[in-house]
C-alpha cells in the first residue's frame, strides 16, 4: 500500500463495512471463507463477494469487530506465507487475481473500517449414493 493511499484513506469520509463469512478451518486453524463489501447501487445497500478471506481471529469472535485494522488486515502476504495470530488476508478465488483483490482492499480507508464475522462452517460432507 503506498502512502499516498494511506494519507486520502485517513481523510475519506464513508465507511467501509466488510464481512467474511466462514466456510471451514484449514489443516493450520485458520478459518478459510468469502470476503464481502457493502455497496450501494440505486439506493440499496447490500453485500457483494469481492474475493476470499483466510483468518485467524478468535472463533468466538463479537460479530462486529472494530479494532485497529490497519493491524489486523495484511493485503501484503499471500494465503501461504505464515499466519501469524489475530490476522486477516484477503485475496481472490481464482489465485491469478489475488494481486489485484489484495491492491483493491489495500485502498480502502482502514481508519472507518468494520468487519462483521460470520462462522457458516460445513457441518456435513456428503456421502456417495448406495447403489
Amino acid at each position: 500500500m503506498g502512502m499516498i493511499d494511506f494519507i486520502k484513506g485517513l481523510f475519506r469520509r464513508a465507511p467501509v463495512r466488510l464481512a467474511i463469512v466462514r466456510r471451514y478451518a484449514d489443516a493450520n486453524g485458520s478459518y478459510v471463507g468469502e470476503l464481502y463489501m457493502e455497496q450501494e447501487q440505486n439506493g440499496i445497500r447490500s453485500y457483494r463477494m469481492i474475493g476470499a478471506s483466510l483468518d485467524t481471529l478468535p472463533l468466538d469472535i463479537d460479530l462486529t469487530l472494530r479494532v485497529n485494522m490497519a493491524y489486523v488486515l495484511d493485503t501484503e502476504n499471500d494465503f501461504l506465507a505464515y499466519m501469524p495470530a489475530g490476522r486477516l488476508r484477503v485475496g481472490a478465488l481464482d489465485p491469478q487475481d489475488n494481486d489485484r483483490v489484495r491492491r483493491m482492499v489495500a485502498r480502502l480507508p482502514r481508519r472507518r473500517m468494520t468487519l462483521v464475522v460470520q462462522n457458516r462452517f460445513i457441518e456435513h460432507v456428503l456421502e456417495p449414493r448406495k447403489r
